[in-house]
């Protein structure tokens, strides 16, 4: 069982809290998806998209019980150290977005108090997302040989960042065909596992990532200077990046982008996502299911907008 990518999200937690962690079974580590802290709450893990909580001794329980093993004050203190370096003020930029990029390519959200300049202070809440590469992911995807741009949608924890980073590596490589030269705008770290300079996960051998909180900006520059046939981001989530998405699109630039939903009724029902639909830059869309063992459903624009007006 992959058991590493999970031990090595464990470099954030406090001593105290470590030792809990590594006692869980390799089962649990290799399916969790999620790390979760509250100050005096119990330590929970998010296991296959359902919540359990750790005892003290590591083993899971779905249901509260006394001996569930509890983050303290002290423990929030020394994880959020770790997560910034010792230097917050290194992360605040990240900070003022919710979350910081981890050393090994996972992201963890933070909250607690934000001053205006970006410091944060009494901690509350931790969620370490645990990243991990699944090489095959988007295998049904490239078998389908779609043309034009695709919208991958699913409800949180469906995978979609997983499918994207395994389509761009495919493609990439030239498992739809030829390989095709590919821009990653990559706004947390997420997508490559980029940090220091260097990326951790497999993006294939043509993909150049440009690391920027501004993804319209990103977009504009790297079509500007990478000369891409694809550029791939996360989630769209503003009208200026919107544009930069239309812009790409009349440059003769395929888009692949991501799509949080609870059901396909709300790409049309979202203003964003109807626009970049109805925009012309997404011809197809892959609606991934909440159990990853189940299959991705394909479904072209024009039928989506069939099936939601009835």
């Amino acid at each position: 069982m992959e058991t590493k990518s999970f031990e090595a999200a464990t470099y954030a937690l406090s001593r105290g809290l470590k030792e809990i962690f590594e006692k869980l079974s390799p089962t649990v580590k290799s399916n969790a998806e999620e790390i979760r802290l509250r100050t005096g709450l119990p330590l929970a893990l998010t296991v296959s998209g359902d919540t359990v909580f750790v005892t003290k001794d590591g083993r899971i329980s779905f249901s509260y019980r006394d001996d569930l093993a509890c983050a303290s004050g002290e423990d929030m203190a020394e994880c959020f150290k770790l997560l910034c370096g010792g230097s917050v003020y290194a992360h605040g930029e990240e900070l003022r977005n919710g979350f910081i990029m981890m050393k090994n390519g996972c992201r963890a959200g933070v909250c607690g108090t934000l001053s205006d300049s970006g410091n944060m202070r009494d901690i509350t809440s931790i969620n370490i997302r645990i990243a991990r590469e699944v090489l095959g992911a988007a295998n049904s995807i490239v078998r389908a040989n779609l043309s034009g741009g695709l919208l991958i949608a699913g409800a949180p924890g469906s995978g979609k960042t997983t499918v994207l980073r395994d389509l761009v590596r495919q493609i990439s490589n030239g498992a739809a065909g030829r390989m095709k030269r590919i821009a990653v705008i990559d706004s947390r770290g997420e997508i490559s596992g980029g940090f220091g300079g260097s990326r951790k996960n497999d993006l294939g051998l043509n993909t150049d990532v440009l690391m920027t909180y501004d993804k319209a900006a990103g977009i504009e520059t790297a079509i500007r200077t990478m000369f891409p046939e694809v550029v791939a981001f996360d989630e769209i989530g503003s009208d200026s990046e919107l544009e930069s998405v239309r812009q790409s699109f009349h440059s003769g630039v395929q888009i692949i982008t991501t799509a949080h939903i609870g059901s396909a009724s709300e790409l049309t029902q979202r203003s964003v996502t109807a626009k970049l639909i109805k925009s012309g830059a997404i011809s197809n869309i892959a609606l991934l299911p909440i159990l990853h063992s189940s299959n991705i459903k394909l479904i072209s624009a024009k039928e989506l907008f069939r099936v939601t007006a009835v």
